[in-house]
């Protein structure tokens, strides 16, 4: 079968990664998709920070089959050529891959040209590699070259679209995080025509420019090295907060995700504009940290354990009881394949940013084999295939319940020994916090 022709066993495929995203993900949020142009070849260019990840929350997210144009090393072995293949995935060469190896894009360029000049679909990252961190790397000119290539070998009446695709995490390897896909207005590559018809290389520079230009204000781009770790930090501290100040959108995790758009530029513009309140802020911030990194707390749970009242944390408990065997019955089903890939995996990952990608997969391959080993057991047990099959349903969906509850229960367990032990404490950390947050509000509203 082409690559070039539409799959239903990618479509199958397709179906059950979506609803994986939707078991590991505590939302998954899509913006613009109505800007998606219909009829009309299109590259997706979207931001790179999360390995395999990032294609699969494009690929979720809208209705293309598109193909991906992704790194060389993957395809090398055989077996894995033919399945890549399938789902739609092409290889491309950078230099780390061998110089000799570099004209090898020249088939692949012009595979993807028919692909578009088919009115597909292809993906491709403008960075080219993937960076862990809220911060965009240059990027390259794969995208430009291929669509002003493929433009000009059609005398630029393709009608080539170039949808910028902002992609956003809460965090980049943690379970039950909120996924954010923003697509962009798409860029029109016959507008180059003029300039590429009179110097092609610069023509290639304005559109990769014009693409970096266009992804950025779709993600949450922390554009500080020396400070970082600091920006995450007062991210976290004060998004909340800022994001009941300003009205940004309807959709909870949109609002919160702008409002810690715009927060983030305000401490730039800080950095900039008065760097004495932006080190008395960074002053602050490492202070409060430091405080609670040696109490061996985290912010969240600070901020769980202050609000919790003793009359609160008895209506928890009471919850917990009753919720109990709901949590029993999923965590039963559940937690062999959900901890043991993770205690065999993370030590062997030596860049995190891979550490989402290989505990996802090792889900969708895992799962399923625990799931109909329990329901055979269950059906030995009872006897019943109806009882087995209607457990067998049951089992993701208690699974995430499980986890939820397991968050839940640990959120009371946390507060009460944080109110107990650092009974004397709390409300001083509270306090200081409270007006850090202030502190670092007044100084960027």
């Amino acid at each position: 079968m082409s690559i070039k022709s539409w799959s239903v066993g990618y479509e199958v495929i397709r179906t059950y990664v979506r609803f994986a995203f939707w078991l590991t993900h505590k939302s998954v949020v899509v913006s613009g998709r109505q800007q998606i142009p219909k009829g009309k070849p299109i590259i997706f260019a979207a931001n790179h920070q999360n390995a395999l990840m990032d294609p699969l929350a494009v690929a979720c997210t809208n209705s293309f089959q598109t193909v991906w144009l992704a790194r060389a090393d993957i395809f090398k072995s055989k077996s894995a050529q033919s399945f890549l293949k399938y789902i739609k995935l092409l290889p491309i060469y950078r230099i780390r891959d061998g110089k000799d190896n570099l004209s090898n894009n020249e088939q692949i360029f012009e595979e993807v040209t028919h692909i578009l000049e088919n009115n597909q679909t292809i993906g491709l990252f403008p960075e080219a590699a993937h960076s862990g961190r809220r911060q965009m790397l240059p990027h390259k000119k794969a995208i430009p070259r291929i669509a002003l290539e493929a433009e000009a070998k059609n005398n630029f009446n393709l009608k080539l679209q170039i949808v910028p695709v902002g992609i956003f995490y809460t965090h980049y390897w943690k379970f039950n995080r909120t996924l954010i896909v923003q697509y962009g207005k798409p860029i029109e590559v016959d507008r180059y025509r003029e300039e590429y018809t009179e110097n092609p290389q610069k023509a290639m520079l304005s559109l990769r420019d014009e693409i970096y230009d266009r992804i950025g204000p779709l993600t949450l781009q922390i554009n500080s090295k020396t400070h970082y770790q600091d920006y995450e930090d007062i991210r976290q501290l004060a998004g909340k907060s800022y994001s009941g100040k300003h009205f940004f959108s309807k959709n909870k995790f949109l609002q919160r995700f702008y409002a810690e758009q715009e927060l983030v530029s305000g401490i730039e513009k800080l950095e900039n504009s008065q760097p004495e309140a932006f080190e008395k802020i960074i002053e602050e911030t490492n202070m409060y940290f430091r405080t609670i990194k040696g109490l061996r707390l985290t912010d969240g749970q600070i901020v769980n354990a202050g609000n919790a009242t003793w009359a609160v944390l008895a209506v928890w408990l009471t919850a917990s009881i009753f919720s109990f065997p709901l949590f029993a019955f999923g965590f039963l089903f559940n937690a062999v394949p959900f901890f043991v890939p993770r205690m065999t995996i993370r030590p062997r990952v030596n860049d995190t940013a891979f550490l989402s990608t290989f505990n996802f997969v090792a889900g969708l391959v895992v799962f399923p084999i625990f799931y109909l080993m329990d329901a055979l057991l269950v059906f030995k047990f009872t006897g019943s295939v109806f009882i087995a099959l209607i457990t067998f349903i049951l089992m993701p969906f208690a699974g995430k319940l499980a986890f939820n509850l397991l968050l839940f229960y640990k959120k009371i367990v946390q507060s009460l020994a944080i109110k107990i032990r650092h009974k004397s404490l709390l409300a001083q950390i509270v306090k200081k916090r409270n007006e850090l947050i202030g502190l670092i509000l007044r100084n960027i509203l």
